[in-house]
């Protein structure tokens, strides 16, 4: 067996709600990219994670400030990744090698990605990508017992429509204005063998959805989702889901307010250095 990547550990605790954004500040020296804070609506408490840590990190924080952590013992490889491989829930898995794909097919691994670590995108590193997920993954436990449609807006390497079709999509349809990132979407569907995912080149402002999905992903800037809210919103089936990311801190109350309007009510918010990823419901 290979070395183990050494920072594969993972710290968490609760905290009150109120105090969620000081925690950026006190785990300041993690940088922003290893700090996630989730909240639940309503609740007045919040979850505060730590991931790709040392485990000599992992026990200063766990001495220093309580709760648990976690070892990421789940996939090695005979030759460094180039990059760490991401979990997912424990559900779903991100690789950058094509031997760590062989390696987990011919295992008993949980489903696996495998995505470039030279790609320029959507290689499931950056925050508003690794939120997208965790809430993808959330939402694909509640619908193992329905089929369910999935749409991915501004699909860049259709990283979310594959993870959406390993979590047990029926139909997934990938679009983006991008032409480049289109064609390495397609790319990656024949590098991971996945079929059954229709991609389609469309600018999201113009379009006019002629039917409804259970789960639609936007992963958008912050304009492009305000001005489009009504047309992402009339996308998403009646008691269908909505997860939002590409949103800074910054922008957080008035690109949720364009869709509150619309009828959708956020039931989790994600905050992960200067980004927010929020997961939503349309109730009517």
């Amino acid at each position: 067996m290979s070395q183990l990547i050494e920072e594969r550990f993972s710290w968490s605790r609760r905290a009150a709600a109120a105090s969620a954004d000081d925690w950026f500040v006190t785990l300041a020296h993690l940088g922003p990219m290893r700090v996630m804070v989730t909240q639940n609506a309503g609740s007045n408490t919040a979850k505060i994670q730590a991931h790709g840590l040392t485990s000599e990190e992992a026990e200063s924080l766990k001495i220093n400030h309580g709760g648990t952590t976690s070892e990421a013992t789940w996939l090695t490889t005979k030759n460094t990744p180039q990059r760490a491989p991401i979990r997912v829930r424990g559900r779903l898995a991100i690789v950058s090698t094509k031997s760590e794909l062989d390696a987990a097919k011919s295992s008993d691994s949980i489903p696996t990605l495998w995505i470039p670590a030279g790609l320029a995108f959507g290689t499931g590193e950056h925050a508003t990508t690794a939120m997208c997920l965790r809430h993808l993954a959330d939402i694909a436990r509640h619908l193992t017992k329905t089929q369910w449609s999935f749409l991915d807006l501004g699909t860049g390497s259709a990283i979310l429509a594959m993870a959406a079709k390993l979590l047990g999509a029926a139909e997934v349809l990938g679009t983006d204005f991008d032409a480049l990132a289109l064609r390495t979407a397609k790319e990656n569907l024949l590098n991971n063998g996945l079929k059954n995912i229709q991609l389609k080149r469309s600018d999201v402002l113009k379009w006019k959805p002629e039917r409804t999905w259970n789960v639609v992903t936007a992963n958008l800037f912050s304009g492009v989702l305000i001005q489009a809210a009504p047309i992402i919103s009339s996308a998403i089936a009646p008691e269908g889901h909505l997860l939002l990311s590409g949103v800074l801190r910054n922008q957080e109350l008035e690109v949720l307010a364009a869709f509150q309007t619309e009828g959708v009510t956020f039931e989790k918010i994600t905050r992960k250095g200067k980004w927010i990823s929020a997961r939503g419901k349309r109730l009517d």
